[in-house]
C-alpha cells in the first residue's frame, strides 16, 4: 500500500509542477538560463570542431562547449556556418555533412533537422512559417555555381517544400517589401526574388556580395567584397533603396571576405561597424574595424580598432553596445573574443572555441 501511495505522491507532485509552469510561469525558457551571447565556433572545415560558447556578459563568464553541456555530451558532426533565431527556434547551417540543425533557446537540439533535403547550406532568413536557405548545391564548381539554389523550408513540418534555382552562389539573405534579397558570392549582383511569384531579377554590383543589414525603413546595406575568382572594381558597402532597387556604393578597401558576421549596427543603428582585413605575406588575415556613419553616409578617417591578426568577424551586443571581435589564430586551437566599447576602448578578452565567426544574443 505504501508503494502505491508513493507513486500517488510522485504523480501529484509532477501535476503541481506542470500546472505551476503553465499557469504561473508563462515564460517557457527562463531568461536567467537563456540570456547571453552565443558564439558560433566554426572549427576546421571537414574536420569538425564546431561548438557554441555561451558568454554571460553581466558576469563576464564564458562557458565553452555549451552545446555539448545542453545535449548530454553530443557533439556537432558538421561545421556550423551560420546561426539564425526566429520565434522559439534557432537554426544552425552545417556543412560537411550538410544539414540544417534546429535547437531551442536553451540550445537543446530538436530531432527535426534537415539532412538529405539540403546541399551546402550557407545562410537563412524567415518569413512567416517558412525559412529560406541559401545553398551552394551538391557539386559546386567555385566559378559560375550553376547548381546553387534557395531552399524553401517549412518550419512547422520540417520539410523542404521547394528548391528554387539561383546560380551564382547565394550567400546572405534578407526580406523587405515582399521580396527576398540574395547576396551572390560568385556573381557581381544581388538577386531579388518576388516572394509571391518567385520571379527573379538582379541588381548589378561592382563586386560580389556577402551579407545584408536592414534599416528601420526596410532598405538594405550589403557588403561588397573582392574574391580570387571575381576581383572587384570597387569594394565597400552598398545601399539598396528597396522601393526602386537603386544601388549606391560607399567605397572601403579590404572589406573582409570572411563568411558570416563581417558587419553590424551599433546599438542605436547610427553606425555600421565593418571588418576590413587582408591577407599578409604569411596568408594571415590582418585588419581591424571601420566605422560608417549612417546619417552622413561616410566612413571615419581612421580605424576604430586596428592591427588584429586572424580577424574573422564581429558582432555588437544590442544591450550594452559593446563590440565583440572574433579572432582565430588557428583552426585547430581556441579562438579569442576581444571586447571593445563603441568608442574603441579595450574592455576584455575571452577564450572561446576554434575559429569563432559570429554571435547571436538571446534575452
Amino acid at each position: 500500500m505504501k508503494k502505491y501511495f508513493n507513486y500517488f505522491l510522485l504523480s501529484l507532485f509532477a501535476l503541481v509542477v506542470f500546472n505551476s509552469c503553465t499557469k504561473d510561469d508563462p515564460e517557457l525558457y527562463p531568461s536567467t538560463l537563456v540570456k547571453g551571447a552565443y558564439i558560433v565556433n566554426y572549427g576546421s572545415y571537414n574536420k569538425g570542431g564546431s561548438s557554441i560558447s555561451k558568454y554571460d556578459y553581466e558576469k563576464g563568464e564564458v562557458t565553452n562547449f555549451f552545446d555539448q553541456q545542453q545535449n548530454k555530451g553530443a557533439v556537432f558532426t558538421s561545421n556550423i556556418q551560420f546561426a539564425y533565431k526566429t520565434g522559439d527556434h534557432i537554426f544552425l547551417m552545417g556543412n560537411s555533412p550538410d544539414q540544417v540543425i534546429s535547437v531551442d533557446p536553451l540550445f537543446v537540439q530538436a530531432k527535426n533537422g534537415v539532412t538529405d533535403q539540403i546541399a551546402k547550406p550557407r545562410a537563412c532568413v524567415a518569413n512567416g512559417d517558412y525559412l529560406y536557405v541559401s545553398c551552394w548545391g551538391a557539386n559546386p564548381d567555385w566559378k559560375l555555381m550553376a547548381d546553387s539554389y534557395i531552399a524553401k523550408y517549412n518550419i512547422k513540418t520540417g520539410v523542404v517544400e521547394k528548391k528554387i534555382a539561383l546560380a551564382g552562389g547565394p550567400e546572405g539573405l534578407e526580406i523587405s517589401n515582399g521580396k527576398l534579397y540574395v547576396a551572390l558570392n560568385f556573381k557581381k549582383a544581388v538577386a531579388v526574388m518576388n516572394l509571391t511569384t518567385e520571379a527573379i531579377s538582379y541588381i548589378e554590383t561592382p563586386a560580389v556580395c556577402s551579407y545584408f543589414l536592414k534599416d528601420n525603413s526596410g532598405n538594405l546595406y550589403v557588403s561588397l567584397i573582392s574574391s580570387y575568382s571575381n576581383p572587384a572594381t570597387k569594394t565597400g558597402i552598398g545601399y539598396i533603396n528597396t522601393s526602386n532597387n537603386q544601388l549606391t556604393v560607399y567605397d572601403l578597401a579590404n572589406v573582409s571576405s570572411e563568411y558570416a558576421s563581417i558587419m553590424a549596427y551599433s546599438k542605436d543603428k547610427s553606425k555600421i561597424f565593418v571588418a576590413a582585413a587582408a591577407y599578409d605575406a604569411n596568408w594571415v588575415m590582418v585588419g581591424g574595424v571601420q566605422v560608417f556613419n549612417v546619417a552622413a553616409k561616410t566612413f571615419a578617417a581612421n580605424s576604430l580598432v586596428s592591427g588584429i591578426s586572424g580577424l574573422k568577424g564581429l558582432s555588437v551586443n544590442p544591450v550594452d553596445g559593446n563590440i565583440y571581435v572574433f579572432v582565430s589564430p588557428s583552426t585547430n586551437s581556441n579562438g579569442l573574443m576581444k571586447i571593445y566599447s563603441e568608442a574603441g576602448g579595450a574592455i576584455a578578452e575571452k577564450t572561446v572555441g576554434a575559429s569563432p565567426t559570429m554571435a547571436i544574443f538571446l534575452n
